[in-house]
């Protein structure tokens, strides 16, 4: 693996500089050993084990289970990479099977032996097969929503949607790995393409609102993001293929940074859970500011104030 320029040392134009850098003389961004991409068919045998007991747990009859994100597109990293679910039950739920899938979800959450979270959300035959922006669903777990599941704080029996939906369900009709029941493709009604764009823009202005807190993560989204829009309809990439199609076609010295937030996207190195979106590094606010400025411009968005 080359070394990746340390961007945190770089000017906006992509020379290094640093109180202890002599110009002239090369300095790296540290070289992180990689960590083996990883696919559903040839993960991890307890990542694979906690998949598949969480199908077990939610304690509901299950039409559909459908992997979607990283490990269905080969490039999950298991210091890094969340495991994301789409589940889909034969009709609705009452409000007390909400509550209930919701906590063995979130039980499964804490129980998980990875860092990544699991986001599993749950629909019905009906809200699957009904195109809607947003989406409604039954149930919804991830990282921001496990504490208050456990502590009783979240109304299961108030309606919800989730305008993210519209890229998880197109993720998993063009790439999703079906575990249990029919084919995504026919159980998943087709999302439109402005749809498609519309959740996964919003996703990025919020990304880049908070990119000096989750710096990485930011910048591979926001990669991706654009390659969609530089692509046709059938554009669904994963982080990594966004970051290879960015350091093809982004501004020169906007490349660093793309490439140090993919080598701490793949690093193997263990990092503290409050250090893992930063990756424990610091990182240069001036130069994630030039890569937001430059792709919120590109994505014909305007920065929040």
């Amino acid at each position: 693996m080359n070394p990746v320029p340390d961007v945190s040392d770089h000017e906006p134009d992509g020379s290094l500089s640093g109180p202890d850098h002599q110009p002239g003389r090369p300095r790296s961004w540290p070289d992180h050993e990689p960590d083996r991409p990883q696919s559903w068919a040839d993960c991890d045998p307890d990542i694979r084990d906690h998949v598949t007991g969480t199908l077990d747990a939610v304690g509901v009859p299950l039409l559909g289970a459908y992997l979607h994100g990283s490990l269905a597109m080969g490039c999950y990293h298991r210091a890094k990479s969340d495991l994301d679910l789409l589940l889909v039950t034969p009709g609705s739920l009452t409000a007390t099977q909400r509550a209930s899938v919701a906590r063995a979800l979130a039980l499964r959450s804490a129980d998980r032996p990875v860092p990544g979270d699991l986001e599993v959300s749950v629909l019905s035959r009906e809200q699957a097969a009904t195109h809607q922006h947003p989406r409604p669903y039954e149930v919804h777990c991830s990282s921001m929503w496990t504490a208050d599941i456990l502590a009783g704080g979240v109304d299961h029996d108030a309606p919800r949607a989730d305008p993210d939906l519209a890229a998880h369900i197109t993720v998993a009709r063009e790439r999703g790995v079906t575990l249990l029941g029919p084919p995504a493709e026919t159980v998943f009604a087709p999302v439109p393409r402005d749809d498609y764009v519309a959740a996964i823009t919003d996703d990025l202005a919020w990304a880049m609102e908070r990119l000096p807190r989750s710096p990485y993560y930011g910048v591979l989204n926001a990669c991706r993001v654009l390659a969609v829009l530089d692509g046709g309809p059938a554009t669904v990439p994963s982080k990594e293929e966004g970051a290879a199609w960015a350091l093809d076609e982004l501004p020169q010295p906007l490349r660093p940074i793309v490439r140090q937030a993919l080598s701490c996207y793949r690093s193997a190195r263990p990092v503290p859970a409050e250090d893992r979106e930063t990756d424990g590094h610091a990182w240069d606010e001036d130069a994630l500011q030039a890569f937001a400025t430059y792709v919120l411009r590109r994505a014909g968005l305007s920065r929040a104030g």
